[in-house]
């Protein structure tokens, strides 16, 4: 009998009754990591990628298909049957059964695992805090002012690790970084407060963490050595979401409106945008905090005769920038007479002006790590800056903020 006739019979024979379906051979081999999950099935009836899904009972929004192998053979046997007659002495019938050795391998969707875990513990948080009721704040009665304050501290690097006996530029890690951008923000606060502001700008990012994913990558997916990276991400994630909500807390004293400015970094354009999102969620019972989360790289904000542009500085060229200003905001170009674009990235402090158009890179608070040591780049100044704007006059103020001991 042909192999093709016999699988045939045993469809027909099971289809019949007369043969029961064999129950599912799985000798199975699965083995987790950190970043993958690899499943072995030498011997079995499972054979699509469905089948396996369903059998072990994967999450597919956790999980994504690297590479899926499945191979078939078959197997014959004899079972109890019928004769076609009564001189039939072989009541045996041969039944061909298929076979199939299948193997899947799995990746982690580290960002939506990233995102999931940062939802979990924002609801957590939000429970702990009985849904984030705004306090009230207690602002003396007095006539606008005209002025805006805008807290902008970029490149802090959360999440960076520097050793002074490898650098000689000090140390800096996770709790280091926390405490210098909180002291760096009420310096800034306590130096500006002999003004009264109408607003408040706090710009959010810029590489605000050091690492875009548990995997210690950029968002481009370039790895940071491991001498260069403090703790975990989810770990750095959540101090740094302490910081900036503290931070949002503070500023509600100062004007009657908040407004948080998310710019991506290079190193961290997922994560401010994930934590623009916790913010929004954290924040929703406000009425004087609004939070610009649009996943842009480059924004633009109006205050009177004032345009200010936001980016990180790392795409495009700057002698562009205010031509791109005038491009994707033209209304609010025109209507403006002083005209700002504020980055970071370079590590620096350094003001030129193209057309009329003032393209402002700000200091950096970060420390210097191994990397940077070696090739002798980013040994900046450690500092931070807030600007006083006035709607009519444009720039009336700076205060600054220096690290003496780093």
């Amino acid at each position: 009998m042909k192999i093709d006739e016999a699988v045939a019979q045993a469809d027909r024979l099971r289809s019949d009754g007369k043969v029961s379906p064999p129950a599912p051979v799985v000798s199975e081999t699965s083995e987790v990591t950190r970043e993958g999950w690899s499943i072995a099935l030498p011997k079995t009836r499972i054979h699509t990628l469905e089948e396996l899904i369903e059998f072990f009972k994967v999450d597919t929004s956790v999980w994504e298909v690297e590479r899926f192998i499945a191979n078939k053979w078959e197997v014959g046997a004899k079972v109890s049957g019928h004769g076609h007659g009564p001189g039939d002495r072989d009541p045996k019938r041969l039944v061909v059964e298929p076979l199939y050795q299948v193997k899947a391998f799995f990746r982690r969707k580290q960002n939506i695992v990233a995102a999931k875990l940062e939802i979990e513990d924002l609801k957590r948080s939000a429970a702990e805090s009985c849904a984030r009721r705004p306090s009230t704040v207690r602002r003396p009665a007095k006539p606008p002012t005209g002025n805006l304050l805008e807290m902008n501290l970029p490149d802090p690097h959360f999440g960076k690790l520097s050793w002074d006996d490898e650098t000689g530029h000090g140390h800096y890690d996770l709790k280091i970084a926390d405490k210098l951008f909180r002291t760096a923000f009420q310096a800034l606060l306590d130096r500006t407060s002999s003004h009264r502001f109408d607003e408040v700008w706090f710009v959010v990012g810029n590489d605000l963490l050091h690492t875009d994913s548990p995997a210690g990558k950029t968002t481009a997916g370039t790895p940071i050595s491991a001498e260069s990276q403090d703790v975990r991400y989810h770990k750095t994630f959540r101090v740094v979401r302490a910081a900036v909500t503290d931070c949002i807390e503070k500023l509600r004293s100062v004007a009657p409106k908040v407004k948080v400015i998310m710019v991506p970094g290079n190193h961290d354009q997922l994560s401010v945008w994930h934590l623009g999102d916790s913010l929004e969620c954290y924040f929703h019972n406000y009425t004087d905090v609004e939070i610009d989360n649009r996943p842009r790289y480059r924004k633009y904000h109006q205050f009177g005769s004032v345009a200010l542009g936001f980016t990180h500085g790392d795409k495009g060229k700057r002698t562009d920038y205010p031509l791109l200003m005038a491009t994707e905001a033209p209304e609010m170009f025109a209507a403006a007479r002083f005209r700002e674009i504020h980055t970071g990235n370079s590590h620096k402090t350094k003001v030129d002006e193209f057309q009329g158009v003032r393209v402002r890179i700000l200091p950096a608070l970060t420390g210097v790590d191994i990397w940077q040591s070696e090739n002798a780049i980013a040994m900046h100044q450690r500092c931070a800056e807030a600007f006083i704007w006035n709607r009519e006059e444009g720039l009336i103020g700076t205060a600054l903020y220096n690290l003496t001991n780093g």
